[in-house]
C-alpha cells in the first residue's frame, strides 16, 4: 500500500476508497472486481496497483483512518481509562460508523476490523496493568476479539442500534460478571 505524501496519489486513494464503499452497498465484496472498482473510481488499473495490492488494502486504509481518529479521541479523554468508558466509547464510535461496520460484517470482513481494533488498542498503554509483553498481547487480542464478536452478533441480530445495551454487555463479559462460575 502506498504511504507517501504525493497529493495526486492520496487523492486517488481517497477516490478508490469511496468507490469501493459505494460498490459494497450494491453488491458483495467478493463479487467486486478491480476493473469495476477502477471504473467507479475513475482511475486506471495501473494506478490502482501502484497504490494497493488488492481490495482488502483499500478497506484497511479506510479502517486505519477511522481507528487513528478514535485513538486520538480516546487519548484526549482523561475519563476513558476505565473498562466501562472503553466499552462505551468504542461501541459509540462503532455505531457512528454503523454503515461501514454493517457492510464489513455482511461481507465477512469483520476479521479486518478485529485486526485493526487489536492493532490500535495496543497504542492505548493505559488500558492494561501488565507490563509483560506476552500478557499484554493476549489481553489486547482478547479485548479486540470480544469487541468484534459481540458487534458482529449485534449486527446479525439487528441489535446494533442500542449502544448502551451492547456496551453494558461487553463490560459484563470482560469482567466475568455475566458468567455463573
Amino acid at each position: 500500500m502506498y504511504h507517501g505524501s504525493n497529493p495526486t496519489a492520496l487523492q486517488s486513494q481517497k477516490m478508490i476508497v469511496e468507490a469501493l464503499l459505494e460498490l459494497m452497498k450494491e453488491k458483495e465484496f467478493a463479487k467486486i472486481n478491480i476493473k469495476e472498482l477502477c471504473e467507479k473510481a475513475m482511475i486506471s488499473r495501473q494506478t490502482f496497483y501502484t497504490l494497493f495490492d488488492g481490495k482488502e488494502e483499500v478497506i484497511e486504509l479506510h479502517l486505519d483512518t477511522l481507528f487513528h481518529t478514535y485513538v486520538e479521541r480516546y487519548l484526549q479523554d482523561e475519563n476513558s481509562r476505565m473498562l466501562k468508558e472503553l466499552c462505551d466509547n468504542t461501541i459509540a464510535y462503532m455505531i457512528q460508523n454503523k454503515e461501514l461496520i454493517c457492510l464489513m460484517v455482511r461481507s465477512n470482513l469483520d476479521h479486518l476490523v478485529k485486526n485493526k481494533i487489536e492493532y490500535y488498542l495496543s497504542d492505548l498503554d493505559s488500558l492494561l496493568r501488565s507490563s509483560q509483553t506476552a500478557d499484554r498481547d493476549y489481553a489486547i487480542s482478547f479485548l479486540a476479539g470480544g469487541l468484534m464478536s459481540v458487534i458482529s452478533r449485534a449486527v446479525k441480530n439487528n441489535d446494533f442500534e442500542d449502544g448502551a445495551m451492547i456496551s453494558q454487555l461487553m463490560e459484563s463479559i470482560f469482567t466475568g460478571s455475566c458468567f455463573c462460575i
